[in-house]
């Protein structure tokens, strides 16, 4: 797997909350609610991405978390750093070969492939997340998790 769980809830939750209006902050319980993570992991990603300048947070009545800034502002590779989620670019022998002074052939290619991916998540924001023209949209697993304001219609 590409992502470890945590990276992964770190992005639906930065979805949802993209889904919403700038600066609206939405409960722990609800972006769990839209996004099918379960709650006390989720509390645990939200503080991480509070943490790291992704979201901003607020206590009390009408507070919650919200994107720290506008949604074309937030790369998917920023999010995956405040995970520590990153791909990892191989820079030397990854079984430890010491006469591997260069990466061998296949090393190399992998290298090459993890650049591509990093550059593919550098160059993409939240914002070109939610405006994609794909038929299945953001979080459209199920009729209960679909955000209010998205539609998920295969027009």
């Amino acid at each position: 797997m590409l992502l470890n769980l945590f990276a992964e809830y770190a992005l639906r939750a930065s979805v949802y909350l993209a889904s919403l209006k700038h600066a609206e902050f939405a409960a722990a319980s609800e972006v769990a609610e839209h996004t099918n993570v379960p709650i006390h992991y989720l509390q645990k990603v939200l503080r991480q991405l509070t943490k790291r300048g992704i979201l901003d947070a607020r206590r009390g009545m009408g507070g919650g978390f919200c994107l720290s800034r506008e949604t074309d502002r937030i790369t998917i590779y920023e999010v995956l750093r405040a995970c520590d989620s990153e791909p990892k670019r191989i820079t030397e022998c990854p079984l430890g070969i010491g006469a591997h002074i260069n990466l061998c052939p296949l090393h190399h290619l992998i290298d090459q492939q993890i650049a591509n991916i990093e550059a593919a998540f550098k160059a993409t924001t939240l914002r070109d997340i939610m405006e994609s023209n794909r038929e299945v949209k953001a979080l459209c697993m199920s009729e209960r998790m679909v955000p209010l304001g998205i539609d998920c219609s295969d027009d």
